[in-house]
């Protein structure tokens, strides 16, 4: 074995499926000493160590949404269209993708962290941003992959070392533009960024 990732949970409160995302803080009540701590111990068995991250998205149960609900995207005067028990975040936003380039920066920082498994699991749907006109609503979908591309673009290069891997099992993301920053490659030289 290479590698040990730590899947959903170690962040926030999440305790279920219906709470903690967008809160990309460790939770200490689980993770005693923090994810520098773990790191080491699994580093010391001889592996490396990834981290489960699923940025786009967040819970309307957590500090987050109730910092920022209208971060997440909802058309005015309609129920959202929930999956998963979640929402997704505006990627058009500029102060969206600062949030989790700063959050996901700070975890990166904290432990060496080798690999990150960048999920996204529902579809997208109910278009809408309260940042563009209405008549440009349509550039929503477009905009979006943008500050996607942008938001990966910056962490993979403030962190060349980290292999982050795009997944997308509930979601069916089909963008072959990810690639580029989510090789499918596993065993890439340190310091390269496999097939980039």
């Amino acid at each position: 074995m290479d590698l040990l990732v730590l899947d959903d949970g170690w962040f926030g409160k999440r305790n279920d499926d219906c709470s903690g995302l967008g809160d990309w803080f460790v939770n200490t009540d689980k993770l005693h000493g923090g994810l520098g701590a773990l790191a080491e111990k699994i580093n010391a068995l001889g592996m490396k160590f990834g981290l489960w991250f699923e940025p786009e998205m967040v819970s309307e149960d957590s500090e987050h949404y109730r910092a920022h609900p209208d971060w997440a995207i909802q058309i005015p005067g309609r129920k959202p269209n929930r999956s998963r028990y979640q929402l997704l975040l505006d990627m058009t936003r500029a102060d969206v993708r600062e949030y989790l380039y700063n959050s996901i920066s700070k975890i990166l920082k904290s432990a060496d962290i080798s690999y990150i498994k960048w999920d996204m699991n529902r579809s997208i749907c109910d278009w809408y941003s309260a940042c563009l006109e209405i008549g440009n609503i349509g550039e929503i979908p477009h905009r979006y992959v943008l500050g996607l591309y942008e938001l990966l673009e910056r962490l993979t290069h403030d962190f060349p070392d980290v292999l982050f891997e795009g997944c997308s099992g509930g979601g069916g993301r089909f963008d072959a533009g990810m690639l580029y920053y989510c090789p499918l490659m596993l065993n890439t030289p340190k310091g390269t960024r496999g097939n980039r």
